[in-house]
């Protein structure tokens, strides 16, 4: 509004540029603006355009009163003659026809579009016996502000650019009552004008010659002109409109035919429900093949063809844009001597807006993130990402800078917690967080259009992201950081998630993906997160089509990694100093006599079916009574996998004879899960918090009883726990009013900090699924960690006597151990390489089938 502007009490042409300063930044907020000028100049009009475009987006109206120098004699001569009015007209229409450069040209032919629709309306006003010479002006906004000014400017080109001229302003906000006066009389004496009720002052104020009017009227393209090259004639024009691909049918010679085989068959992929609309998600790659197509048309039809120079420079722009970037990404990563002035700049005022400092490595990672606007940080689990965002932030939103408003995080609900706790300890009291959280909200959608723009931190669950997705478009912006945490939960190529992710990410200039986890399965695993943050550019670029993405060569892959290395951040736990954990401690226990009989059993029933069995006796190593049920596919893998392993676990039909049920349920518990309770209550007498990690709930459930029976305060966390519940669970657990915590992997393996009063993890339960294993034992690994603090972890393992069919606790173990070490050695050497699963060559490989 105009209580926002920088306005001057007085404007001299000599010491402003009053068009930028004044015309524009005003009438661009305008919906009404009055003038009255003493003469009248087309250029004057083709200045300012720009504003007059903004004006016409409020649905505002711009009146304007002119004088033509004759005598009111001469008017009334005019009424009584033909002859007489052909000299006013032909006065005015010199005026019309004053030469105008293309760019005022262009903006003047605007100006008639804009009469022509209605939203410009100009009269005539005599002087009986003199002139009619007054210039003032009224502007209001849509909150009703209003500016009044006058002084010796006209409505001329001259007056604007040329002469020594001079306005005064009076607003309605800052003025006192007595200067508010000169404001109302002005729109009051305006009124008089422009309804013709001033004739008792000898003043007549008349409509504009229709002739005159069509005058303008006849540069009318229909159309607000945006290029020059638009008003060339007899020529077919290529330009951009709003980011779209535009056609321009100027052509006299020659009549497009929908039906050429350059329309109708070359063009027709680009095209969105036929000639002449071209989709919106064209590549500069696209436009240059379109622009061939039609050089190749037009010399073949003999037409012009005119492409715009706004179209060109695009291009130009799209070409080198992602090219730059590539450098400049490598330029930060080797910290080159050259940046490091711009770099000391940002640092300085992100350590005054935080509470808490950023690491190095967290500011260097901070630095790039602003310099790049979009990439991915694929910094290990526990390195701070969170901190690492949030230092950003601290810089953008800086009063110095004041670039952005707020965060939009999405992400699992697990991680909301930690970013509004993060919030605090980053910023502690030198910001205060006004967080939406969507599940904390009654009519989330409707808090979400209206409260955005009071808050700095929104959170969205993956799971709601198709739900808030219009919102989101209507409240994303170029003053939002848009974050996706844990981005490999965008899964499927053409998945309703990806698409959506893809839709909402156009906006923002700042948009960042973060995960330790970029690759889970293949490298296809990098093409979502790539269009979500490059779109258009993916194709330019990296253009790595999904289906080679699948299984590449060893080429390949060298490709994909040397083009995506400029473009992410990665930060490692040795980078940061996190002190090492212990060695694991193994725990082997051996098996007795009932114990040995499952497994032999188990060997028996499922020998044909390796994926069967190697579930059934993980779950025979801990809790026998498992067997009894079926196998869910969810609670062994999470939703977020079932769908890969439904086929492989969804055919159990193997049936227990009553002498084989006797002997499961002689086993209650086994030696490894005895162990388990045994350690915990160990842990507990010493003081110490501990974590236990399971697969299955029946195993948490029983773990939960059989510890709060010792007098331990016990607390459990898994997939069908409510979210609020859970954050209420993991504050007690930090505030060490809990002293056990029990759960599953796939349920808050990601996004939780418990370092700061747990150092002990016990693996009761644990499968070949890598990412899980790495992630749990990060909840206690992370960066906080003092030099005098440990972390250790437990892994119980149940083993059979010499030459007996054996669990495969062990096989499991060693095999991860393996998997981390390739893992590891991967990331020191900032290479991109998927995680190995749990899959069929695994599985088999255990039983060597």
């Amino acid at each position: 509004m105009f209580n926002e502007l920088l306005l001057k009490s007085t404007y001299y042409t000599t010491t402003s540029d009053i068009t930028e300063e004044f015309y524009n930044p005003v009438l661009s907020m305008a919906v009404k603006y009055d003038r009255v000028s003493g003469y009248f100049s087309s250029k004057a009009f083709a200045a300012y355009s720009k504003g007059l475009e903004g004006l016409v987006k409020n649905n505002g109206r711009f009146r304007l009163i002119i004088s033509e120098e004759i005598s009111e004699s001469d008017f009334e001569l005019i009424k009584n003659g033909y002859d007489l009015r052909e000299k006013l007209i032909s006065n005015l229409s010199k005026k019309l026809n004053e030469e105008l450069l293309p760019e005022e040209k262009k903006n003047f032919y605007n100006l008639a579009h804009l009469i022509a629709t209605g939203y410009v309306d100009i009269k005539i006003g005599f002087k009986k016996g003199g002139l009619f010479h007054s210039k003032f002006g009224v502007c209001e906004d849509a909150d009703q502000n209003l500016i009044y000014f006058t002084g010796s400017n006209n409505e001329t080109q001259a007056a604007i650019n040329h002469n020594y001229e001079s306005f005064d302003l009076t607003t309605s906000w800052l003025s006192s009552a007595f200067d508010q006066q000169k404001i109302f009389q002005a729109k009051d004496e305006f009124e008089k004008l422009w309804n013709n009720k001033a004739q008792g002052l000898n003043v007549f104020i008349k409509e504009i010659d229709e002739i005159i009017k069509r005058k303008i009227i006849q540069y009318d393209k229909g159309r607000l002109i945006l290029d020059v090259e638009m008003l060339e004639e007899d020529c077919l024009i290529l330009t951009l409109e709003e980011d779209n691909l535009v056609l321009q049918d100027n052509l006299v010679s020659y009549e497009i035919n929908p039906k050429d085989f350059a329309i109708a068959k070359k063009l027709k992929s680009y095209f969105d429900g036929g000639f002449p609309n071209f989709r919106n998600d064209l590549t500069y790659i696209d436009i240059r093949r379109i622009i061939t197509i039609f050089n190749d048309y037009s010399a073949k039809k003999s037409f012009r063809f005119v492409v715009s120079k706004k179209l060109l420079d695009y291009i130009d722009k799209q070409q080198y844009w992602i090219e730059e970037r590539s450098h400049y990404g490598l330029f930060i990563k080797n910290k080159d001597p050259k940046i490091i002035s711009d770099f000391k700049k940002f640092e300085s005022i992100v350590m005054q807006e935080l509470k808490r400092p950023l690491r190095e490595q967290q500011m260097w990672s901070a630095f790039y993130m602003h310099q790049m606007k979009k990439s991915a940080n694929f910094s290990v689990p526990g390195s701070g990402k969170t901190s690492m965002i949030y230092g950003l932030f601290a810089y953008l939103n800086s009063s110095e800078i004041n670039r952005v408003d707020k965060i939009i995080m999405i992400g699992p609900k697990n991680s909301f917690l930690s970013w509004k706790l993060e919030f605090q300890e980053n910023f502690g009291d030198k910001k205060t967080l006004k967080v939406l959280d969507i599940h904390e909200e009654e009519g989330a959608e409707v808090q979400l259009r209206i409260n955005s723009a009071s808050k700095n931190l929104i959170l969205i669950n993956y799971e709601s992201l198709p739900k808030y997705e219009s919102a989101l478009r209507e409240i994303l912006d170029d003053r939002t950081i848009l974050v996706f945490d844990e981005v490999h939960k965008v899964k499927g190529l053409k998945s309703k998630r990806a698409e959506v992710a893809k839709r909402i990410s156009e906006k923002p200039s700042f948009k960042f993906v973060l995960t330790g986890t970029p690759i889970p399965n293949t490298y296809q695993d990098i093409y979502n997160f790539l269009n979500i943050l490059y779109a258009e550019e993916y194709k330019m670029f990296f253009n790595f089509q999904p289906n080679s993405l699948k299984n590449p060569t060893s080429s390949e892959i060298q490709e994909i990694n040397e083009k995506l290395y400029p473009f992410f951040w990665r930060t490692t736990k040795k980078q940061l100093q996190v002190p090492d954990a212990n060695s694991d401690r193994i725990i082997k226990l051996n098996m007795n006599e009932n114990e040995q009989a499952i497994i032999d059993l188990l060997y028996q029933k499922y020998g044909r079916s390796p994926f069967h069995l190697y579930i059934r006796l993980i779950q025979a190593s801990t809790n026998p009574e498992l067997l009894m049920k079926s196998i869910d596919a969810i609670e062994i893998y999470g939703e977020e996998d079932d769908s890969d392993w439904y086929n492989q676990f969804g055919g159990d039909v193997v049936r227990f004879s009553e002498d084989e049920i006797n002997l499961i349920r002689k086993v209650s518990t086994t030696n490894k899960y005895q162990q388990a309770v045994e350690l915990a209550t160990s842990l507990v007498n010493n003081s110490k918090q501990a974590i236990i990690w399971c697969i299955f709930v029946n195993t948490i459930d029983k773990l939960h009883r059989d510890l709060s029976a010792r007098g331990i305060s016990v607390a459990v966390i898994y997939g069908s726990t409510p979210q609020q519940e859970r954050d209420e669970i993991i504050q007690s657990f930090k505030r060490e009013e809990i002293e056990v915590l029990i759960t599953n992997p796939h349920t808050l393996a990601e996004s939780v900090s418990l370092h700061k009063t747990c150092h002990d993890a016990i693996y009761l339960e644990y499968s070949f699924n890598l990412t899980h294993m790495l992630q749990s034992r990060d909840r206690i690994h992370r960066l906080g960690l003092t030099g005098d603090q440990y972390t250790q972890y437990y892994y119980l393992m149940l083993e059979s006597g010499h030459d007996q069919r054996n669990t495969i606790d062990e096989k499991i173990y060693t095999r991860l151990k393996e998997k981390e070490q390739r893992m590891l050695e991967a990331i020191e050497g900032d290479v991109l390489s998927p995680e190995p699963r749990s899959d069929e060559e695994d599985i088999l490989s255990l039983f060597k089938l």
